[in-house]
């Protein structure tokens, strides 16, 4: 375990150091025993007060031994950049506590809408889990069950699809299916259209899900030609489609799309430091690209090199995994997090259609001003 906490965190003080040593910086910090086991591992905006705060705590005789009695060595290490110390931490967590981890740290896992369109008659459906199948897509972040829910009741209304997907693909039930009965969806299960069709509906209905904006242009410009051929059934359908579409567009849902192709440009404070022969500390900045669930830290840079910075970001756009652990689902977590959050901290830039020096440098400048 010695050798291990050595490798995860930058340096160690024993508690009666009067904590001298200790950084007042952001960064975490494991209160160890005599035997170097962990006792607790914490996230903090300053190490040095942490420290003294949580071994000058009170505990009730009975309840449990207090902090200062147990602790032999607090390990800790500095980390600035808020995204970057939330990913060190989680790391961190898994290695220290092993099997045990998920008892030291909540994650508030993102909920995803995927789709099989290889079934013989494909669904949607709201889930945490994702295997990526051939076949499979996925529209996603959400931030809650909650918005999934609303944003797949959204597609199937627009869409007429099909709401009880537990018997589409048993005709002798879903002829009792109430939908049905009532001339609510498109009925698949009762060969109101073929099952190719319904398939075309499905991948409308996904793209339109992925690309709200561009979806709701497109029948906006169907209306209009609807409208000017006097096919006044079709363009009060597709109004009302438009109507349908436009609560895709909700604050919610910014970061929603083609899960597959979500690709993430993010830059945050990090270091300060002072150049050699210089007196005036210069501060560098985390970047970091999110492509699917690759999450590539690049290290630090300084705001004069943007050049550097670009030719980073490119080199590791387009790394998507094959294949998607419940790690990286968990790691994923702590981006959505980030990206839901009512002021993010740092740049969140998609580059989802591509990525140039303007996406990079009007961003920076903004924020160096």
């Amino acid at each position: 375990m010695s050798n291990l906490l050595q490798e995860i965190f930058e340096n160690c003080v024993l508690p009666d150091n009067d904590f001298q040593n200790l950084p007042s910086t952001a960064g975490f910090v494991l209160f160890a025993d005599s035997q170097n086991k962990p006792i607790t591992l914490l996230t903090t905006a300053n190490i040095k007060r942490t420290a003294k705060t949580k071994l000058a705590e009170k505990i009730e005789v009975g309840k449990r031994a207090d902090l200062k009695s147990i602790t032999a060595k607090i390990y800790y290490s500095p980390c600035r950049c808020k995204f970057r110390l939330a990913i060190k931490y989680y790391d961190a967590i898994r290695k220290i506590f092993g099997e045990n981890y998920k008892e030291h740290i909540k994650l508030v896992l993102p909920w995803f809408i995927k789709i099989d369109l290889g079934e013989k008659i494909p669904s949607f459906s709201i889930t945490k889990k994702l295997t990526l199948k051939i076949g499979e897509e996925i529209i996603g972040p959400f931030v809650s069950q909650r918005a999934a829910t609303a944003f797949l009741k959204t597609l199937e209304d627009a869409f007429r699809l099909c709401k009880r997907n537990d018997i589409v693909n048993n005709p002798a039930l879903a002829q009792s299916c109430p939908y049905l009965q009532m001339d609510a969806c498109a009925g698949v299960c009762g060969d109101k259209i073929d099952t190719a069709d319904y398939k075309s509906l499905l991948r409308e209905a996904f793209e339109a899900g992925c690309k709200p904006r561009e979806a709701i242009e497109k029948f906006q410009t169907q209306m209009q030609t609807a409208s000017k051929e006097l096919d006044f059934e079709k363009a009060a359908q597709l109004k009302k489609k438009i109507e349908k579409l436009s609560a895709l567009k909700k604050q919610s849902y910014r970061w929603t799309e083609d899960l597959k192709k979500l690709k993430i440009v993010h830059i945050d404070k990090s270091v300060k430091v002072r150049p050699e022969g210089t007196k005036k500390k210069v501060q560098l900045y985390a970047v970091f690209v999110i492509d699917f669930f690759n999450i590539n830290d690049l290290g630090d840079f300084a705001m004069d090199e943007p050049d550097l910075i670009y030719e980073a970001i490119n080199k590791n756009l387009g790394t998507s995994p094959q294949n998607v652990s419940d790690e990286m689902i968990e790691r994923f977590s702590l981006v959505s997090y980030f990206l839901y959050r009512s002021k993010p901290t740092g740049l969140w830039i998609n580059a989802s259609e591509g990525f140039d020096k303007h996406n990079l440098l009007e961003p920076l400048d903004k924020s160096r001003g």
